[in-house]
């Protein structure tokens, strides 16, 4: 499975733990999934969550995400997203190919799907994941049999 995991989900994983933003953070970790990212996207999550995050052991996990995040190059130009700036993340989800772009942003949200991605806030994607089996109800199937 593909994503592509905006700006604003990265720095809502670093408010807790159990947040569905850093449990999305762990599945690309683990390699059960993977995340793209074009290269100024990149730059301005550094950037931020330089800024934004004070914990130090969650910016040490976020380098380790960033290491994982296979970079893309938008090759489609879109003026989709009433917020113009919300435009290159979805060009690289479309350019990836991704099945999801996970965001907080209204104004992607507001999109729903475009070429095939699915527009999805980090806790509908997590619902998603384990409606699809592969979270919790994937672990209880395997302690039960």
């Amino acid at each position: 499975m593909k994503v592509v995991i905006d700006t604003n989900a990265l720095i809502d994983a670093s408010e807790d733990f159990y947040h569905y933003a850093n449990r999305i953070l762990d599945l690309v970790i683990a390699g059960r999934i993977e995340a793209y990212a074009n290269k100024a996207t990149l730059r301005e999550n550094k950037f931020l969550a330089d800024k934004k995050i004070l914990d130090e052991g969650f910016q040490k996990k976020l380098e380790y995400f960033f290491e994982l995040v296979r970079p893309i190059e938008n090759s489609v130009h879109l003026n989709i997203v009433e917020d113009r700036e919300d435009n290159k993340i979805l060009e690289s989800a479309v350019a990836s190919e991704a099945d999801f772009l996970v965001t907080s942003d209204k104004h992607l949200l507001k999109v729903e799907k475009f070429k095939g991605v699915k527009i999805v806030t980090p806790a509908r994607f997590w619902s998603i994941w384990e409606d699809e089996g592969e979270g919790w109800t994937k672990w209880l199937r395997n302690f039960i049999h």
